[in-house]
C-alpha cells in the first residue's frame, strides 16, 4: 500500500501544472498616439474641409460613432493604408487599419517590431466563391487591456487588416449583442 501510495503520489508531482498565459510585456495604451481612454476629439482634429490631403493626423465627422482619420504617419506600407477608429463613448474603443495584403509581411513585421511576439499565431484555409483557397495568417496579441488580431485576408483576398481594440470594448460589445437577442426573444 505503502509503494503504491508513493507511486501515485509521484506521479501527481510529475503531471504538469497549466501553465498561465504569457504575459504581454509591450500592451500599449494607445495606438498611433491616440490613446484609448481619452476622448477622441480630444485626441486629434477634425480635418479641414475641402480636398487638399492633410498634412497632419486629423479625424473626419463621424457617422455611427466610425471616424475615418486621414493624414496617418507613413509606417513603410508600400501601397498605404487606410486606418478609422470606433468611438461608442467619446473614448477610442478600437482602431481598424486596413492594407493590401501584399504589404501584410511588412505590416506585421511593424507591429512585432512595437509589440513583441504575438501571444497566438494561426493559418487556417479560406475559400474563395469561385473555388479558390488561400492560407489565411492571424497573428494575435491578447492584454489585460487591449487585444490586437492582425489578419492577412479580411472579408477579400486583397485586404489584411489589423485590428485594435481595448477589452473593455469587446466585453461591452458581446453584451450589447446579448441584450439584443434578449429584446428580441422576448417578442416571440
Amino acid at each position: 500500500i505503502c509503494l503504491l501510495a508513493t507511486c501515485l503520489s509521484g506521479a501527481a508531482l510529475a503531471a504538469k501544472k497549466p501553465t498561465a498565459p504569457a504575459v504581454w510585456a509591450q500592451e500599449p495604451d494607445s495606438f498611433m498616439g491616440i490613446r484609448f481612454d481619452k476622448k477622441l476629439e480630444y485626441s486629434i482634429p477634425l480635418c479641414p474641409s475641402g480636398y487638399e490631403l492633410p498634412k497632419e493626423m486629423c479625424r473626419e465627422a463621424p457617422y455611427q460613432n466610425l471616424y475615418v482619420i486621414q493624414g496617418a504617419p507613413s509606417i513603410g506600407l508600400v501601397g498605404g493604408y487606410q486606418l478609422s477608429a470606433m468611438a461608442k463613448n467619446s473614448a477610442v474603443d478600437s482602431f481598424y487599419l486596413t492594407a493590401s495584403t501584399e504589404d501584410f509581411s511588412r505590416l506585421a513585421e511593424v507591429f512585432i517590431a512595437k509589440y513583441g511576439q504575438p501571444t497566438k499565431k494561426s493559418l487556417e484555409t479560406v475559400k474563395t466563391k469561385g473555388g479558390g483557397s488561400f492560407a489565411n495568417e492571424s497573428l494575435e496579441w491578447q492584454g489585460k487591456n487591449v487585444e490586437i488580431i492582425l489578419q492577412k485576408f479580411d472579408g477579400d483576398i486583397n485586404t489584411s487588416s489589423a485590428t485594435i481594440r481595448t477589452v473593455s470594448s469587446i466585453t461591452r460589445s458581446i453584451k450589447d449583442g446579448d441584450d439584443k437577442v434578449k429584446s428580441a426573444a422576448s417578442k416571440l
